[in-house]
């Protein structure tokens, strides 16, 4: 007989023992009752195991320790010799085998090819032994198996789904055979089958919820954005908004965005810290052409096999990939928005795509509101800002110099002998004169430097983060740029140069003071002359 202890899922141990039973004692209908007793005991052992294994898969991330387990009581209580299970992989075109109890669990377990139409013949024997059809149609089972080795062999299946095979080898004893184990082979293949698909079936449901799981807390993040994105009415901290938008929700690694100036006619390059111009050149930007003529956001996957553009700058992509989306307001491309390369060097997929059109579709709006916003804090004649709001900036800038301790300086300027050009060419010629420096203003500064009209013939710039060095630069570029432009109006036409002064703010200093002080440089600077730039350095040499 046969003293057996299980451990699901780790196995069933069996001893075999030694039991003299005196049969002339009894007759024969108690020895049949006896077998008929063990039998449905064997019986309800196994389903009774298979059951608890099942809620083992439900709960377990291993499909392998289960069916392992499920083998091993089978094969146990049914004294055979041998036993594998094989799934069939429809994709790979092969059966996987799962199990092999001859194999070590870690061991490297064979796959057999298999085409799909031989497959399907080999499930239309359900319940019945396929070993013959098997070897005669997959010859690559004789490399795992030996001669004689396999003796039966079921195919797994569901209602809607063919599996894989159940394979078993020879007994250990033939004279053990019951007439029910064929019935039982079915029910017990059954529940292989079901306990397979039930593992399948929470696995997708435990991949699903976790892509839902992401898909929350990207829409947790797309919410926040877009709050962030709306509250932002200041279009120059705009782009640094959406940056480290892109950059936290999507792991964006190049963002770039150009917002479009109706004054210049053209979409200004907004500063971050990559090298690129001030402004879109469409002559040499085919992929924007096609953009603001399209209207519609532009997905490249791969530009290694994208045939509609030449990519002159291709070693810029690291990960030949990119997204362009243009900010669309009313028929109007009021921005777009450039993202290529993320943080963890993979490919921006299509996924990120549609995460990019969802954060830029709030990009529009909060573009509106800013440019609503700017009207009615710009000169209407320059499209500067105003004095008022220049105080309330630069009262701000103050504030976050002291907290970050980082420099700040102003430019203060004015065009040179504007009074007798007034007397010669009259008001109008001086609002032209106004416009012409506004605008050159506005082509030489950084996207985040804040020009204002401050004062009757004064204009003022904002230079945050900014030392005497750096405003020198941007000063030099606008004394240069005026020197090479003329004004005209009407049939008057002249050149026009400018005075300039440069302050640095010290923190010894308040607002009232740094305005002085620029005021009183630039004073000395008309004096000596007009155009030229002037700093406090220079007034003390």
């Amino acid at each position: 007989g046969y003293e057996i202890t299980s451990f699901p899922p780790s196995g069933t141990l069996m001893h075999l023992v030694k039991k003299k039973v005196n049969e002339a004692a009894r007759s024969q209908a108690e020895i049949d009752a006896e077998k008929e007793h063990k039998r449905v005991e064997r019986l309800r052992y196994i389903l009774g195991s298979f059951i608890d294994l099942s809620s083992f898969l439900c709960s377990s991330k291993n499909l392998q320790a289960g069916l392992r387990s499920m083998l091993r009581i089978l094969l146990g209580t049914m004294g055979v010799t041998r036993g594998a299970i094989y799934t069939f992989e429809k994709e790979n075109k092969c059966l996987e085998c799962l199990v092999d109890i001859k194999l070590r669990a870690n061991a490297r377990l064979p796959r057999v090819n298999i085409d799909q139409a031989i497959f399907e013949k080999l499930v239309l024997k359900q319940n019945i032994d396929i070993a013959d059809l098997v070897r005669d149609e997959i010859s690559q089972f004789k490399e795992t198996f030996k001669e004689g080795e396999i003796e039966k062999i079921f195919t797994l299946s569901t209602d809607n789904q063919n599996l894989g095979l159940l394979i078993l080898g020879n007994r250990f004893h033939k004279e053990d055979e019951d007439p029910f184990d064929s019935e039982l082979l079915t029910i017990i293949t059954r529940n292989i089958s079901s306990a397979i698909n039930t593992y399948r079936l929470m696995q997708n449901l435990r991949e699903t919820n976790e892509i839902l799981d992401v898909r929350v807390r990207e829409l947790d993040s797309v919410r926040e954005a877009s709050q962030t994105i709306s509250s932002e009415l200041e279009i120059e901290n705009l782009p640094n908004t959406v940056e480290s938008i892109f950059k936290g929700v999507m792991g964006i690694n190049k963002f770039s965005m150009s917002i479009f100036d109706p004054t210049e006619n053209r979409y200004n390059i907004c500063r971050n810290n990559r090298s690129l111009p001030a402004a879109l050149d469409f002559w040499s930007s085919p992929i924007s052409q096609y953009v603001i003529q399209t209207m519609q956001p532009l997905y490249v996957p791969d530009i290694t096999c994208e045939e509609r553009f030449s990519f002159n700058r291709a070693q810029n992509y690291a990960s030949n990939s990119f997204i362009v989306i243009p900010i669309v307001v009313q028929d109007e491309i009021l921005a777009m928005v450039n993202l290529s390369d993320k943080n963890n060097d993979e490919k921006i997929s299509a996924h990120d795509f549609e995460m990019a059109e969802l954060l830029c579709s709030q990009l529009g709006i909060a573009l509106k509101n800013a440019n609503l916003y700017k009207r009615g804090i710009t000169d209407a004649l320059t499209h500067l800002y105003t004095n008022h709001y220049f105080k309330i900036r630069l009262s701000q800038e103050i504030s976050r110099l002291r907290r970050i301790k980082s420099p700040l300086s102003i430019i203060m300027t004015s065009i040179d002998s504007l009074e007798s050009l007034i007397e010669k060419h009259g008001v109008a010629f001086r609002d032209a004169a106004f416009v012409k420096v506004g605008t050159t203003i506005k082509r030489v500064i950084r996207f985040n430097d804040l020009p204002c009209r401050f004062e009757g013939n004064k204009f003022a710039i904002i230079m945050p983060d900014t030392g005497i060095e750096g405003c020198i630069i941007a000063a030099e570029k606008i004394l240069e740029s005026m020197r090479n432009i003329t004004v005209k109006h009407g049939n008057n036409e002249e050149k026009l140069t400018l005075s300039l002064a440069i302050v640095q703010f010290d923190v010894a200093m308040n607002q009232n003071q740094l305005l002085e002080t620029a005021d009183n440089l630039l004073a000395k600077t008309i004096e000596l002359g007009g155009n030229r730039i002037l700093t406090a350095k220079d007034l003390n040499k």
